[in-house]
């Protein structure tokens, strides 16, 4: 496990951490790029047609290839480019946040072994430390539980049995005592 200082700097081995939110992203931007290109392609071929409105479809659109060979390797070429860029910057904040999940979930089950660590460049590493403060407040609950269980454990033989009146709320004591002696 990093320590503190290690964890903040140490880059993400994964790059797809979060698959849906990443891949929806990715998604996205494909959608962007298709749009992009597909107006491109509109735009350019209707502009060759109307530069020389003599000439045919076939020498237009072969018009186009010829001015189409300029911009469509670029954008072949910069495509995974951008979607590495794009999952490199979503890291930022899935990260953060699927750290946090799996932290929660380790807390919830009884497991967490340190506090949470966000890396430098992350977003939302202002969470961190109101996180690891619920963390500490939480575990010092769960002690103290464990420290009355333990010691009303030994005085519950003597404990005088719950009475079944009607408290002033309208809750049953009953109910309540029941409660507490099972936390």
């Amino acid at each position: 496990m990093f320590n503190k200082s290690d964890q903040r700097s140490a880059p993400r081995e994964q790059l797809l951490i979060e698959k849906d939110v990443q891949s929806a992203l990715l998604l996205r931007a494909a959608l962007h790029g298709g749009a992009l290109a597909t107006y491109f392609t509109v735009i350019q071929f209707f502009a060759q047609s109307m530069i020389n409105p003599d000439v045919g479809w076939f020498d237009t659109a072969l018009r186009f290839f010829d001015e189409a060979i300029y911009w469509v390797p670029a954008l072949i070429l910069l495509a995974p480019l951008f979607a590495y860029d794009l999952l490199k910057l979503s890291n930022r904040f899935a990260g953060p946040v699927f750290r946090l999940r799996r932290e929660m979930i380790r807390l919830c089950a009884g497991q967490s072994e340190e506090p949470i660590f966000f890396r430098g460049s992350d977003f939302w590493s202002d969470l961190q430390d109101p996180f690891n403060e619920l963390r500490e407040e939480l575990l010092d609950l769960r002690r103290e539980n464990e420290r009355l269980k333990t010691e009303l454990g030994g005085t519950a033989a003597t404990a005088p049995p719950p009475q079944s009146d009607v408290a002033d709320n309208g809750t049953n004591v009953d109910a309540a005592h029941t409660v507490l002696q099972e936390v």
